[in-house]
C-alpha cells in the first residue's frame, strides 16, 4: 500500500498518512455512542499545505464519508479502498467540511488535478 511512498499507516498512533493528509479514526465515547447510534468515521487531523490533498481542497477537520463510492467508517475501510485503488486513477472523495458536503478528486500523480 505504498503508492510511490505517498501512503503510510502508523499502527502505534493509529493514523494513516495519505497524499499529505494525516487521517485518524473517530470513535465516540460511550455517552456519545448512545446518543448518536455509534457514529464512527475518519477525520483529517492535518492537511499539509502544498500537498495533493490541500490543493484538492481538503482541510484539517474535514470528515471523509466516502472514497470511490465506498462508505468510510474506519481506517480499515480506507486501507481496503486503497488496496483496490489503481494509483494511476484519481480518487473520488466525498467529505464534510466547514462549508458543508462536497466532492473532490485526489491523485497520486503529481500535477494531475
Amino acid at each position: 500500500m505504498e503508492a510511490g511512498g505517498r501512503v503510510s499507516f502508523d499502527e502505534q498512533n493509529a493514523t494513516l498518512k495519505l497524499l499529505g493528509m494525516t487521517l485518524i479514526e473517530i470513535k465516540p465515547d460511550s455517552e456519545s455512542s448512545r446518543k448518536l447510534s455509534s457514529q464512527r468515521g475518519v477525520a483529517v487531523l492535518v492537511a499539509e499545505r502544498d500537498s495533493e490533498a490541500y490543493r484538492g481542497g481538503v482541510r484539517s477537520g474535514d470528515i471523509i464519508a466516502e472514497v470511490n463510492s465506498v462508505k468510510i467508517r474506519s481506517l480499515q475501510d480506507m486501507k481496503k479502498v486503497l488496496n483496490l485503488h489503481d494509483p494511476h486513477e484519481p480518487m473520488f472523495v466525498f467529505l464534510l467540511s466547514h462549508g458543508g458536503w462536497r466532492f473532490t478528486n485526489l491523485s497520486f500523480i503529481r500535477g494531475f488535478p
